[in-house]
């Protein structure tokens, strides 16, 4: 009988730390729950975040998995480790992220949604700022440890084509034919 009783006392005692735990986890806010708090698009932080915390002044971390590529217009680059302070409407003081403007990386500084126009949002960049449509991130991207395989593929016959007319250039001959 004793031993029913220590079964039973320790089975109620795991479902009460399972059901507190699952408590515990309901309760914890996303960053993405966060971002559309603060009157932002959960897509401008990748699929791919693994811890996130907020301050009461609104300073936040984010970490990824690892550094990673998306694309929207542009590519983007996260690295491992995202810093900023969330208002209302605006993301400052960024930290790592960049886009590629032509063939520089640029780091990305700040991000507002304009109220009179929500359906846009801006990147700054320095002291200039990119308008971009909001649809853009209705949905955290997929991350990728390069480059998208979009561009890889257009890099590829770029190279194969100049490879193609520089050996034409070589062999007249055959250029020719």
């Amino acid at each position: 009988m004793a031993l029913v009783a220590s079964v039973l006392a320790r089975t109620l005692l795991l479902l009460l730390l399972l059901c507190g735990a699952t408590a515990a986890v309901k309760d914890i806010k996303s960053v993405y729950d966060d971002l559309t708090d603060y009157g932002l698009p959960i897509g401008l932080l990748p699929d791919s975040v693994i811890n996130y915390s907020l301050s009461a002044d609104g300073k936040f971390t984010v970490e990824l998995e690892e550094p990673c590529y998306a694309k929207f217009q542009e590519q983007v680059y996260y690295n491992k480790k995202i810093e900023g302070e969330l208002v209302a409407g605006a993301i400052l003081n960024l930290n790592g992220i960049q886009a590629k403007q032509l063939f520089l990386w640029l780091p990305v500084t700040g991000i507002h949604v304009d109220p009179e126009s929500p359906a846009y949002i801006y990147f700054e960049v320095g002291a200039l700022s990119k308008k971009l449509s909001i649809a853009l991130f209705d949905a955290p991207p997929t991350c990728h440890k390069s480059t998208s395989s979009e561009s890889t593929r257009v890099t590829d016959f770029f190279d194969s084509t100049v490879k193609v007319l520089l050996g034409e250039m070589n062999h007249p001959r055959k250029a020719l034919q």
